[in-house]
């Protein structure tokens, strides 16, 4: 059947015909049969474009059945559960009829294609895996109502327990529905038989004041009555124990608190009960944010240290002093402080985890940030490429904006087996090669680098080559690999000095990195680092893992006069690579007395009589990044004070140290204590004016946040603060789009379906600056935990959108369709390729004259010959047969034979046969006269 999509495009015949006739009676010049001919094909050309606008189509009735089965393979699916669906799809499959084609498709947080739409013999397991920890319906049946092929009747079937923990199931079915997609289900999982208790929320208010009275409120549901125990940690110490007693059902149960420290505080409820199926379900956790005194956390490899501690102190900032070990490795840990500051700590000691931890305070909930400077700081401390170095207010890429002496870096890489081990989801010698690349980046592009695998053999991976082209540098370093047995130390020495003596660079420099447990041919190294080092060649030596040959290595590197580096995860590489390039190739320190320069109006030197401040005897180098404030500069105008607005929260650089070495005048100075008290005020978390008040809740896999905004005066505001972000588990942010549900009261949410904490924040524009609030909760389990029931209700509906069943027998799911439907083809484009084929005979019958008729003469006389020929053909054949009958019959004798030959030898005339001569006689007489004629 044919039908058109935009049947009103046909009523251009009408003038289509018109204009081709008025056409025709007014060309004159043209003989009457090419005129007609010409104007047919301009009919069938503009007919072709008509059509193909009225969108045509072909409808036929669709043959055979095409069901895809959706199998729940979520966290909340029991492994009983798993083995029926295998058992009745297989069981359904093997009635499919002989028209019909089935597929599955196995989904969690993200739908998998387990088979293709094709005849389905059977079958037996699953084999596709799926992020389990969530459950996303709607992303399945989107999926399937996008596979289906054309021409055959549609159904899904939809095996799960219904416990949706992400996507709109409601809403996908009712697109499948509008489709003619029937949705059936099959409900699986416990029908609440089994005992379980189940934390499901704690509430607690987002914010209170120092000494003010709150209650924790834990909601549990138990699938029966029991007896069980209620547990409260606060910041990772139990402070309440309650024994209770559950009722089948929801029970609320109230925890009394009361807190009389300023900060952002972690509760933990635990429930235990000998009455359980699923423990992992049994806990819940939120913050409570106590505003008070500013907060710091100093972070410092040497905590005998304590100048900037007590300085602060005295100032009557809050502080906590500690070494790496302390350093908060949770998101709701770090909110516990208003700033945090490391004091010339180097980059090892800190995580990658820690790292992106710390910038996604600054940037999404308002946290301040300092470096202090030192030995172990900024560019000498590998802070180089680094989360950290992202939040600072100074670039750390100084060699491409400074002239300092060219510089050959070469770094000779143990390539043995054992760093081929996964560190960190990948092996260590990709982190190496990452470690050398970072290297790369950081060098100026006349700077020189090259890269050697060691293992059994010594080989370049990257010569030694300038920098011009970092790319294609970076790209040889990609092919580092791992080869077989252990790094020789000797011969890898021995290469590089071959290799670096050629070098005519002011500072050369050689890494060399091998396994603390496995160097061999040590005999003879030090003697040529001794060698190298009287060639103003340096060597610097990385241990992985501390091992036997460790102690050699450190000898090596003494000797050699580089540094020794102990790495005892391949992720500290690229600090410590980076760190020892700028410090080798004089890059990253500047020693020597200068007097500060201050800048007015610095928030930081406010009160501070500049002519008061003393001299410093050293820092780490540094140059600005645009829309930085710096307030102090050196005496060659590097950044010495700097400050910058990092999303929510504000960041500072010291690039001098705040000690009894490069600050020692510093350090007896009496402004001091005013300096640092001032600096880490500037860029502490500033609290807001309580314009809006933010209430936070998580369900069903989802965060909901209220917001209040209320005048001073308690009357509703209609306006929304500056910016509302939530930082996500895996360090990432997402700013909220809110909808106003009533007077002043906002209301916006988003996924939060993985486990881990989510911090949202409140941020307001100030005099001083973004002023934030913050409050959040966490995650404790996955969502699929939380159900221990099948969700029947919403696969009822999900059918009942979409007019489908519940289905009891696998048979059902391969039933005739009610309704088959029909299968659409557009046509359009084969009538736009006919018209493109009748526009070059349009213009050639309207510009080329041809003799149609003598053509056409031609070509039926042509035809006309063709059949007589292939009439009188039979006679021809047998007068051919004939003849050959008659020339076999008189082939010549053998003394004929000879008379011809010998003739031919002599050149003499043949005699004229008689008659009655053999035909070969005949053609050898005619052959003689031709050739006489020719003489």
């Amino acid at each position: 059947m044919l039908s058109f999509t935009h049947p009103f495009y046909l009523l251009l015949f009408l003038p289509a015909v018109v204009g081709l006739a008025y056409s025709y009676r007014r060309v004159a010049g043209m003989m009457k049969n090419r005129k007609k001919v010409a104007f047919a094909i301009r009919f069938l050309l503009a007919g072709a474009l008509i059509m193909a606008l009225a969108g045509p189509e072909s409808h036929r009735k669709n043959e055979g059945l095409c069901t895809i089965f959706l199998l729940d393979r979520s966290d909340s699916i029991t492994e009983a559960s798993r083995r029926a669906q295998v058992e009745f799809v297989d069981k359904a499959v093997k009635g499919l009829g002989p028209r019909d084609v089935a597929g599955v498709i196995a989904f969690g947080k993200d739908p998998v294609m387990e088979t293709l739409i094709e005849k389905i013999d059977g079958i037996d397991k699953i084999q596709s895996t799926v992020t389990s920890s969530v459950s996303d319906l709607a992303a399945a049946i989107r999926l399937a109502g996008a596979s289906f092929p054309d021409g055959k009747a549609k159904r899904i079937v939809l095996m799960s327990d219904g416990n949706e923990t992400a996507g709109d199931a409601l809403e996908a079915s009712t697109v499948a529905a509008t489709d003619g997609i029937p949705i059936d289900h099959v409900v699986l999982g416990s029908t609440g038989d089994q005992r379980e208790v189940t934390v499901t929320n704690v509430e607690m208010p987002s914010e209170i004041r120092v000494d003010q009275a709150f209650a924790i409120k834990v909601t549990i549901d138990a699938s029966e009555t029991g007896i069980a125990t209620l547990y409260l940690d606060r910041n990772g110490v139990t402070t309440q124990q309650m024994n209770v007693r559950l009722s089948e059902g929801k029970n609320t149960y109230v925890f009394n608190e009361t807190l009389t420290e300023a900060g952002f505080h972690r509760y933990q409820v635990d429930l235990k009960s000998d009455r359980d199926h699923d423990v992992r379900n049994n806990k819940g956790m939120g913050f409570v944010a106590v505003r008070g005194r500013p907060r710091a956390l100093i972070v410092q490899a040497n905590t005998q240290n304590r100048e900037l501690a007590d300085s602060l102190k005295s100032q009557g900032i809050d502080v906590v002093l500690t070494d790496a070990g302390g350093m908060p490795s949770k998101a709701e840990d770090v909110q516990i402080y208003d700033t945090i500051l490391f004091n010339d700590l180097n980059a090892s000691y800190v995580n990658p985890r820690q790292q992106k931890l710390i910038q996604s305070a600054v940037r999404d909930t308002g946290v301040g940030f300092a470096m202090v400077g030192g030995e172990d700081s900024f560019l000498p401390g590998g802070w180089y490429g680094t989360p950290v170095a992202e939040v600072l207010p100074v670039d750390l890429n100084i060699r491409q904006r400074k002239t300092f002496p060219s510089t050959t870096i070469l770094i000779i890489c143990d390539t043995s087996g054992s760093m081929g081990m996964i560190e960190d989801g990948l092996p260590k010698v990709r982190l190496a090669a990452k470690a050398a690349e970072q290297t790369v980046k950081m060098m100026s592009s006349v700077d020189k680098v090259g890269v050697v695998a060691s293992t059994d053999g010594i080989e370049y991976v990257a010569p030694i080559q300038t920098l011009s082209n970092k790319d294609s540098v970076i790209a040889q370093i990609q092919k580092l690999g791992v080869g077989g047995g252990g790094i020789y130390c000797l011969p890898s020495m021995q290469f590089a000095q071959k290799e670096l003596m050629l070098d005519n660079s002011k500072v050369r420099h050689l890494i060399l990195l091998g396994d603390g447990s496995d160097c061999d041919s040590q005999e003879g190294c030090l003697a040529v680092a001794a060698f190298m080092r009287s060639n103003k060649i340096t060597t610097t030596c990385v241990s992985i893992g501390l091992g036997p040959h460790s102690p050699f290595l450190k000898a090596l590197a003494a000797v050699g006069g580089g540094r020794y580096y102990l790495a005892t995860k391949a992720s500290q590489l690229p600090a410590i690579f980076t760190q020892d390039a700028a410090v080798m190739s004089r890059s990253a320190i500047e020693e020597g007395t200068f007097v500060p320069k201050t800048m007015m109006g610095d928030e930081v030197l406010r009160g501070i009589d500049p002519g008061s401040i003393p001299p410093l005897f050293g820092y780490c180098l540094a140059d600005t990044r645009p829309l930085t404030r710096v307030g102090m500069r050196t005496h060659k105008d590097d950044p010495l004070l700097a400050t910058w607005q990092y999303g929510l929260g504000s960041s500072l650089a010291f690039t001098s140290d705040a000690k009894a070495r490069w600050a020692a005048r510093w350090v007896e100075w009496g402004g001091f204590g005013k300096f640092w008290g001032q600096a880490i005020r500037s860029i502490a978390r500033r609290v807001t004016s309580n314009t809006y008040e933010m209430v936070t809740n998580q369900s069903g896999g989802k965060g909901e946040v209220t917001i209040t905004a209320r005048d001073p005066q308690g009357n509703p505001l209609n306006t929304l603060p500056k910016e509302v972000r939530v930082a996500l588990p895996d360090g990432s942010f997402r700013a909220l789009v809110f909808a106003q549900t009533g007077p002043g009261e906002f209301r916006g949410n988003f996924n939060a379906s993985e486990v881990g904490s989510y911090i949202v924040t409140v941020a307001e524009n100030g005099v001083e600056g973004s002023k934030v609030s913050t409050s959040g909760f966490s995650v404790a389990y996955p969502p699929e935990y939380r159900s221990y029931r099948s969700n029947e209700p919403l696969l009822t509906e999900i059918s009942s959108i979409s007019k489908g069943e519940k289905l009891k027998d696998p048979s059902q799911s391969v039933r005739l369709a009610l309704n088959p439907g029909f299968s659409i083809q557009e046509l359009w484009m084969f009538f736009v390729l006919f018209a493109a084929i009748l526009l070059p005979i349009d213009i050639a019958a309207r510009r080329i004259a041809l003799p149609f008729g003598e053509i056409v003469a031609k070509l039926v006389a042509w035809f006309k010959n063709r059949r007589s020929e292939a009439t009188v053909a039979p006679a021809h054949v047998e007068k051919l047969k004939t003849a050959k009958q008659r020339s076999v019959s008189s082939t010549p004798s053998a003394a004929e034979k000879g008379y011809i030959a010998d003739n031919e030898k002599s050149k003499q005339p043949l005699s004229k046969p008689s008659e009655g001569g053999t035909a070969s006689t005949r053609l050898l007489d005619a052959k003689k006269k031709r050739k006489s004629g020719d003489e």
